[in-house]
């Protein structure tokens, strides 16, 4: 199978010659700064220049031999659309939101117009990525609409919203539904084959069942059903251990449901959910090492019937690549 193949095989819930390992983008970034050095093409260039972000991009596929290339390597695309001001970072840094763009109950979103910007490069890029890897999954990203929210607001804010003004977070959040529904098309225009929508801000920690339950989960149903209605895969993250939340996330309706290293994927798996779990390789190891407890971690997860294995959130830029290679190595073995 190629790895186009086997990527969507697997998300459709039929059978591969042997798990996929994949690293999506966004907020689960991926780029290490051994492969920076070597292709020519590092942060903070790669966020906004579409033959940095290209070269980049296709570089870490080819050095890390994962499933799919993924982009972008941030999760601010979206809020900047909007008019936030976003600081781009450094060669070892992700760009984070300045400050918030909306203060007090009574603000009006802005119209974002994801074809020009940086989100126009990205949607140049996924392109690009398409036409030069066509047996090559590309996974496209979207922010959840919670944590979304969360980067144009306070994120105090947005939290005292769940208790003292819940319409006025339902009317926002189906706002933003709505526009990254939008953003979704246009990157399955340009060519992705699935989507993740990452939601790291809307934690069963943070938020409790009732209120992932009433505030979170219809709008990434919504936005999860329309983007599969077009023809797309879809992948959902979640932050944070989900022991919470875990009834509410039967619910999903995702081809796949990523884990943060917190949670015991190999429990879920066990229970036979409606989507293939995906994860969850600890940031932290694929960086610490050694490889070979990489390996054996990979390894556990395969067997344990993880058909998506994956770290479980964002790749460290130190992290050594023969670190990354071993999850590979584990999959193929």
């Amino acid at each position: 199978m190629t790895s186009r193949q086997r990527v969507l095989e697997i998300l459709a819930g039929g059978v591969s010659d042997r798990p996929a390992v994949v690293c999506p983008g966004g907020m689960m970034s991926i780029a290490v700064a051994e492969v920076m050095d070597a292709c020519g093409a590092a942060w903070p260039a790669a966020h906004r220049d579409p033959t940095a972000m290209l070269t980049l991009a296709l570089a870490m596929r080819q050095a890390t031999g994962f499933d799919n290339v993924g982009l972008p390597f941030c999760m601010t695309l979206e809020a900047e659309a909007y008019g936030a001001s976003v600081d781009l970072g450094g060669r070892l840094t992700q760009p984070r939101v300045r400050d918030p763009l909306l203060e007090g109950d009574k603000a009006e979103l802005p119209q974002p117009d994801f074809r020009v910007g940086r989100a126009g490069v990205f949607l140049e890029t996924l392109r690009a990525a398409r036409t030069r890897n066509p047996d090559v999954a590309v996974i496209g990203n979207l922010v959840g609409p919670f944590s979304l929210l969360g980067m144009l607001c306070q994120p105090l804010q947005v939290l005292r919203w769940t208790r003292r003004n819940p319409s006025l977070l339902a009317s926002r959040m189906e706002r933003l539904s709505e526009d990254l529904v939008e953003f979704g098309r246009l990157q399955h225009k340009a060519g992705i084959d699935a989507l993740c929508i990452a939601e790291p801000t809307a934690t069963g920690e943070i938020l409790g069942a009732e209120l992932f339950r009433t505030a979170v989960l219809p709008h990434l149903n919504r936005i999860a059903a329309a983007l599969r209605r077009s023809g797309l895969r879809v992948i959902v993250h979640i932050c944070g251990n989900v022991v919470a939340i875990e009834q509410e996330l039967w619910e999903l309706q995702a081809d796949a449901v990523s884990f943060d290293s917190t949670t015991d994927i190999l429990t879920v798996v066990q229970k036979g959910p409606p989507w293939q779990a995906m994860g969850n390789v600890s940031p932290f190891l694929l960086k610490e090492g050694p490889a070979e407890t990489i390996r054996k971690r990979c390894r556990k997860l395969v067997e344990g019937g993880v058909r998506l294995v994956a770290p479980a959130c964002g790749v460290i830029p130190t992290t050594p690549l023969a670190h990354l290679c071993a999850m590979r190595e584990a999959t193929e073995a």
